[in-house]
């Protein structure tokens, strides 16, 4: 007879932890591979559409980094309440996306015919999903569950595989969206309801796994008396912890990855394998099936990561080495996809292209599971050197690092976009601008979704070779320490 797992490997524990994300993994696949999109061929706002999306993805940065510390140092300054002093901020999350994404997805006619409230509205509802992303705080609440790395990667592995799981209807969106076109008539319009049918029931299965998981306890104490964290504080984390600055330094780098290649997949098969390039017009059934097996070689990939990164890091004994491995192979698929275009191996079909696709998001996809171990163990190494819990400044420095790539990815389509004066109709899905630049437009983007992504794996390779501090002795030391320290301490 099996045993009942005990807290935080039982059921109910599990289960919420693997369904309380669902709402940021569904905003980062709106903004991360649809926001520009819409934008640009769907929103009906015109030529305007790629300056604006490039400049408020820019703009948008520029506040995280004020933005994110901000909220950070909010959540850990936090007092504990009777649930937890991170999970109401998982609440305050989920209804803000929820907002943020029917507002930027339905924008009103009215506001449509005035660029001036175009941009108002724009702004306005990107900001609110910003700080909503901000407040999520899953990783500072899953830091106080265990300290055990092999269960922390049972935490991050389940969270993964229901998330890509969740995020599939977001893989076949336009294919969904293609469909319920031949009954509406107007992309824009389908757009739009698609996005309402997808996101509210998501919010309201995040808000249930919310609700279900407990959170752990602290290495530290936490009384009424306790000071706040000060600016002192914040500075202190930032000098004393080296693994995070050694983590920060390799993913602002590793982490373009996945970002530009999502940024850039579904505008290069529109327009390499489903535009007639004389004409400028999209075949839909075969643009919707297409993305249909794009969205396949996007999701599987991160899954079958996410499934088999655990059983890597019990075979190397360290989330480390694992992530030094997915560097690796990143950057070797990267720099074959790139060599592929530039010999026109990829014109000959897309079934090549889509083999390449699903290499590099495999050697991506089994970073997630490690990655997210080694931040939990910046999170552990704050608390071991200083006794004050900056969870949720740390990992403030992930979500902006994972913002700033997703929006500059983006970017990146949009300034290529803005060269060529890239402009669709938006009732019919056909293009208006100039045909005679979409080959130079096809080849840019494999530049920022191969090339680059493999000079920056490489990069990273190197930062975690040389500079990241924390071994397999130091790590059980740590671990031990802050056991003692939560037997010790008492909690409200």
């Amino acid at each position: 007879m099996k045993s009942k797992k005990e807290y935080p490997q039982d059921f109910k524990t599990m289960f919420g932890l693997s369904t309380m994300g669902l709402m940021s993994v569904a905003g980062a696949s709106f903004m991360t591979s649809l926001f520009m999109l819409y934008l640009t061929d769907y929103a009906g706002i015109g030529a305007m559409a790629a300056v604006l999306g490039t400049v408020l993805l820019l703009v948008g940065r520029i506040v995280d980094a004020v933005d994110d510390p901000l909220q950070g140092w909010i959540m850990d300054s936090a007092r504990i309440t009777k649930i937890g002093k991170y999970k109401p901020f998982c609440f305050i999350s989920t209804i803000t996306i929820l907002i943020s994404i029917i507002a930027l997805y339905n924008i009103p006619s009215a506001v449509v015919q005035k660029p001036a409230l175009i941009v108002l509205w724009v702004v306005l509802f990107y900001l609110v999903y910003d700080i909503g992303i901000s407040f999520y705080a899953a990783e500072p609440l899953k830091q106080t569950l265990t300290d055990d790395v092999n269960v922390r990667a049972k935490m991050a592995m389940w969270p993964r595989i229901i998330g890509m799981l969740g995020a599939m209807p977001f893989a076949f969106f336009l294919a969904m969206t293609t469909g319920l076109n031949q009954r509406i008539g107007d992309m824009n319009r389908s757009f739009s309801l698609m996005a309402i049918i997808l996101i509210v029931p998501i919010a309201l299965l995040s808000l249930l796994g919310t609700v279900l998981v407990k959170e752990g306890k602290y290495s530290h104490v936490e009384t009424e008396k306790r000071a706040k964290l000060s600016m002192k504080d914040i500075f202190d984390m930032l000098k004393t912890n080296e693994p995070l600055k050694a983590q920060f330094l390799a993913v602002l780098f590793s982490g373009f990855i996945w970002t530009m290649v999502f940024a850039t997949a579904t505008y290069y098969v529109k327009w390499a394998y489903c535009a007639d390039l004389t004409t400028g017009a999209i075949d839909s059934g075969k643009f919707a099936l297409l993305t249909t097996v794009m969205g396949a070689m996007q999701m599987l990939p991160l899954l079958i990561g996410a499934f088999i990164a655990p059983v890597i890091i019990k075979k190397l004994g360290d989330p480390l080495r694992t992530t030094k491995l997915s560097m690796v192979l990143s950057v070797i698929i990267g720099v074959v996809f790139f060599l592929m275009k530039i010999v026109g191996l990829l014109e000959l079909s897309p079934a090549l292209y889509f083999i390449m696709l699903f290499l590099q998001l495999l050697a991506t996809g089994i970073n997630f599971v490690p990655a997210m171990n080694i931040w939990l163990e910046c999170m552990d190494y704050g608390v071991y050197k200083t006794g004050k819990t900056t969870s949720a400044l740390v990992d403030a420095m992930r979500k902006f690092l994972e913002k700033g790539q997703t929006a500059l990815s983006s970017a990146m389509v949009g300034g290529i976009l803005i060269a060529i004066g890239y402009q669709v109709d938006s009732v019919t899905d056909t293009y208006v601008g100039d045909l005679a630049a979409i080959p130079g437009m096809l080849n840019w983007f494999m530049v920022v979704s191969a090339l680059l992504p493999a000079l920056l794996a490489l990069v990273a390779y190197l930062i975690y070779r040389f500079r990241y501090p924390i071994t397999p002795e130091i790590r059980e030391e740590m671990a031990l320490e802050l056991a003692k320290r939560k037997a010790d301490a008492p909690q409200e």
